[in-house]
């Protein structure tokens, strides 16, 4: 039988506290390292592989309802074509709200959430701007909205070249436009620009407002009506320098930017 006694134990010195202290504080480290780095991969995993969120199929509805609205502006049918215009832009809301607060973000979702703003802008402002449409967005300002959203779109396209050379190697035409199955960078939108698409729903929306009242003005000639639609008319003049503003900043926002385009790990 063995037995214990304090004069069995020699006490450590100061250099050997010190050795043990250092031994204790590396291996808590490197277990908190191990912990992280498998909730990063899980976290990611997760990201990679949700796909068929209820974020990402009101996005997908968005999308769809895009023609119809460049479609009914420019059959002068104005009322279907505001109503379906303010769905996508509550829905553009709701989509991140609740990606946020349910954990259902994604990278498909981080990809469709801007083409889905980028189709509806790029959609409307040419539908309001050009014949056979009204022709109501002064074309300097469309030339702004469109010039932005092409730039923005062809950088997309290099950036999802560059990320799946990274991550996947070999790239093939079906592959490189499967968002769903070959996620390679996450698209993370600036602040200026969160606000510059705010201002371009409210600027595209007033605009198909005061095209309807000025319909009902020439049907009805109702006083009180065109003084709404002069007011409303003077908004939306004012509210296209702020468009204009906000674009040029957000379009700079996105080339300095170093958080914009994240390139997922192998």
């Amino acid at each position: 039988m063995l037995i214990l006694h304090p004069r069995n134990f020699a006490p450590l010195r100061p250099i050997q506290l010190l050795r043990v202290r250092g031994r204790i504080v590396a291996s808590r480290l490197s277990y908190r390292g191990s912990v992280r780095g498998t909730s990063n991969n899980a976290e990611e995993k997760a990201l990679n592989t949700s796909v068929f969120t209820v974020p990402n199929v009101l996005t997908m509805t968005r999308i769809a309802c895009t023609p119809f609205i460049g479609h009914y502006i420019w059959t002068n049918n104005l009322t279907p074509a505001l109503g379906l215009f303010a769905y996508s832009c509550l829905t553009d809301f709701l989509d991140g709200h609740i990606a946020r607060k349910y954990k259902l973000k994604s990278v498909a979702g981080t990809i469709l959430d801007p083409i889905a703003d980028k189709l509806l802008m790029i959609v409307t402002t040419i539908s309001l701007a050009v014949p056979p449409g009204p022709q109501l967005i002064p074309l300097p300002i469309a030339g702004l909205i469109l010039g932005r959203d092409v730039l923005l779109g062809l950088s997309a396209l290099y950036f999802r070249y560059a990320s799946m050379r990274q991550k996947y190697r070999k790239i093939s035409w079906a592959s490189y436009w499967d968002f769903f199955h070959y996620p390679s960078a996450e698209v993370k939108p600036t602040l200026i620009s969160k606000y510059n698409t705010l201002f371009q729903m409210v600027y595209l929306g007033l605009g198909v407002l005061v095209l309807i009242l000025k319909n009902r003005e020439e049907e009805e000639e109702r006083g009180n009506e065109a003084v709404s639609s002069k007011s409303l008319a003077e908004c939306f003049e004012w509210m296209g320098y702020l468009v204009a503003i906000t674009t040029i900043f957000s379009g700079g926002s996105y080339v300095f930017s170093r958080d914009a385009v994240k390139f997922l790990k192998k």
